[in-house]
């Protein structure tokens, strides 16, 4: 977890972050909010492929971003999008604009397509069930879309990229927070509570409560976080991309699994019937 934290000292978010195989972070780095969207672009050959594009502010930075890692927009073959929120699909009008694909996908469940439509997109609507939840490049690399009911829209999956073992996890794993890194490991020592010797004694703020946080106040509730968690947990993902806050190796994903599965007070849940 050491080495995952080491290795902000050497990136630079203002560029575009290769993550290996192809894959690569394209965000914002909003120093002003502690709400930080995360796009990630996948290359693979001559085609690509965008997840969680961003919304309508923050297209600039993402397209230049992508413009940065040599890629043709118009090698762009399909947007993806795990939920239909403004700061996923805000600049979709913009980014069809750029790409000038008449072949363009935009991949998310039917449900969200329902309110994607608002948005003003001309590309063409496919549901996870229309590709029998998987995208399959021309090379044969493949993407699992892994249905997430109600984290935090009904039609919510995540993302998991066999080729880089990379699970794209949307909102689930997020966090809200200023004090924001892009890689993230939790202590090899850290307890897993709210009141974390590990971090106390090296004088650092936990950052475990954040993450706890975040999920009660954006999904639903317990009995859906669980479920996804159960479906998750099985993928042989090396590290989570999430589309808020940061990326995370495996282990800390485990421990911050273990601590959200504990909780009984997600949403609805944390509301008696008086209130």
């Amino acid at each position: 977890m050491l080495e995952f934290n080491r290795k902000n000292k050497t990136i630079d978010c203002d560029r575009a972050v290769d993550l290996g195989n192809g894959v690569w972070w394209v965000g914002f780095q909003d120093r002003e909010s502690g709400l930080r969207c995360n796009p990630y672009l996948i290359i693979d050959g001559d085609e690509a492929i965008l997840i969680d594009g961003g919304s309508r502010p923050d297209f600039p930075v993402v397209m230049m971003k992508i413009l940065e890692t040599g890629l043709d927009p118009r090698k762009i073959s399909a947007l993806i999008y795990d939920h239909y929120d403004p700061d996923l699909c805000g600049s979709i009008p913009n980014l069809e604009d750029m790409i000038d694909n008449p072949d363009l996908q935009l991949i998310a469940s039917g449900f969200s397509h329902t309110f994607i439509r608002h948005y003003g997109c001309r590309s063409k609507f496919v549901k996870l069930t229309d590709l029998d939840y998987r995208y399959k490049f021309k090379s044969g690399r493949q993407l699992q879309f892994i249905t997430t009911p109600y984290c935090h829209s009904r039609g919510s999956f995540v993302v998991f990229d066999e080729a880089s073992k990379i699970l794209f996890s949307g909102d689930l794993f997020g966090t809200y927070e200023n004090s924001w890194q892009l890689f993230f490991g939790f202590s090899e020592d850290c307890t897993g509570n709210g009141s974390c010797q590990a971090c106390i004694k090296k004088g650092v703020e936990c950052r475990l409560p954040g993450y706890l946080d975040f999920h009660r106040k954006i999904m639903p509730s317990s009995k859906a976080v669980r479920y996804a968690l159960a479906k998750v947990k099985k993928l042989p993902y090396t590290m989570i991309a999430s589309q808020h806050g940061s990326i995370i190796d495996r282990p800390s994903a485990e421990l911050l699994t273990q601590e959200l599965e504990r909780l009984e007070d997600i949403g609805i849940d944390q509301f008696s019937p008086e209130e």
